[in-house]
């Protein structure tokens, strides 16, 4: 018997409508487990390196509060252009470096028949921004908190509220002042000193960080680590598993002062302080009953405070260093190598050599040579033969290379 296995035109149309259908019902099962996949992978390095970005712009945003700082501490600030970054932002740097040393020679008292002259070195330099430079920015952000903390304590500690003010505040639910309610609102980068420590404390805890800290800035310390590394240590207690799981305990870290803690000492004489000024304030007023003496701060409760306080900075300053991982790791400055040939008394020159150094830190002096010219006294009436000569202040003849580093 012959078979016919031939086709016909709408058996073919129906086959490949059959194929197509399960052709897509597959792609429809499987196709969206492969896109999941190459999906989930890419949202997350796009999640990742969303967040990194933002992390960098949180950062810069807070950075920009001590970017004028900076520029007036080095001498780069605009004087009543706040639109401008730098001094060099929108003129030549021969013209700012010439009108600026000619400032610092008047301010100085040098006579202005100097010559200077002035040329770019050849090339660029490139620093590169090591992790420590990015962790003393973000220490020096900390400063300029704590500087702000302590002018506010100092005020409200000069400030003398009556007692009747307070209570109608209190009565109509102001508990606060209305500045302190404005400071609220501002998000802080730092977190303040515990509240539950009296104001004349905080005030000399905050003098007494911010000295330690600006010469940490400074490298005048012999201190291997920071100043709050110092300061405070982890004690882990390790996990008991118990007997059968009764009585196990977690793994725990305690934080706590070092025995040569010199904040703690600060602290405690603080405390001391205070109690005994109080005990004199109601001697002096007639309060202090001799059964009832002025009870004494909690001891306990203010050193766990200052260490939740260093815990909480220590973990800021962490986060703002790892925001700052996308900063560029190198930047690079141009170098003008300065001239200058003036004559001038010793006095003055040391006054011009003091304000290049405090006033002026993108200018420095490399090179300084002096010769002495001494002048005779002349007058009208010849001088006696064998009396002393008289001489006028010794003039010095001075050399001075200097370099500018333009940022």
């Amino acid at each position: 018997m012959d078979v016919n296995l031939q086709l016909t035109p709408m058996t073919r149309v129906l086959l490949v409508v059959l194929g197509v259908v399960l052709l897509a019902a597959l792609a429809m099962q499987v196709g969206p487990a492969f896109l999941g996949i190459f999906s989930i992978s890419n949202m997350g390095a796009k999640q990742e390196q969303l967040l990194k970005t933002e992390n960098l712009i949180a950062a810069a945003q807070l950075l920009k509060k001590v970017e004028s700082e900076i520029y007036k501490d080095t001498g780069l600030a605009v004087q009543n252009r706040p639109n401008v970054a730098t001094i060099f932002e929108r003129e030549h740097p021969e013209t700012v470096i010439r009108r600026r040393i000619d400032a610092l020679v008047k301010r100085a008292g040098v006579q202005q028949n100097y010559q200077i002259q002035t040329k770019p070195a050849p090339g660029k330099q490139t620093t590169n921004l090591s992790v420590q430079t990015r962790e003393n920015l973000v220490l020096y952000l900390y400063l300029k908190h704590l500087e702000v903390e302590k002018a506010a304590l100092e005020e409200e500690l000069a400030t003398d509220e009556d007692m009747f003010g307070k209570m109608m505040s209190a009565w109509l639910g102001e508990d606060k002042p209305e500045k302190d309610a404005k400071a609220a609102k501002e998000p802080q980068t730092f977190v303040a000193l515990p509240e539950m420590i009296p104001v004349e404390m905080r005030v000399q805890l905050a003098t007494f960080i911010h000295a330690r800290i600006a010469q940490e800035l400074r490298g005048a310390t012999h201190q291997k680590r920071g100043f709050f590394e110092s300061q405070i240590h982890e004690q882990t207690t390790a996990a008991n598993r118990g007997i059968f799981g009764i009585g196990a305990t977690p793994a725990s870290v305690e934080v706590r002062f070092l025995e040569d803690s010199t904040l703690l000492e600060v602290l405690m004489k603080a405390a001391a302080a205070h109690t005994a000024q109080q005990q004199q304030n109601a001697t002096e007023t007639g309060t202090e009953t001799p059964d009832i003496p002025p009870t004494p701060l909690d001891e306990e409760n203010l050193i766990l405070a200052m260490v939740e306080y260093v815990e909480a900075i220590q973990e800021k300053r962490k986060i703002l260093v790892e925001q700052l991982a996308l900063a560029p790791a190198t930047y690079q400055s141009e170098t003008y190598i300065v001239e200058m040939k003036f004559k001038t008394d010793m006095e003055k020159l040391v006054k011009l050599n003091r304000l290049i150094e405090t006033s002026t830190k993108w200018l420095s002096v490399k090179d300084l040579r002096i010769a002495v010219e001494k002048q005779q006294e002349t007058g009208a009436r010849p001088r006696r033969p064998g009396a002393p000569t008289q001489q006028r202040e010794a003039t010095l003849s001075v050399n001075v290379l200097m370099i500018a580093r333009i940022f």
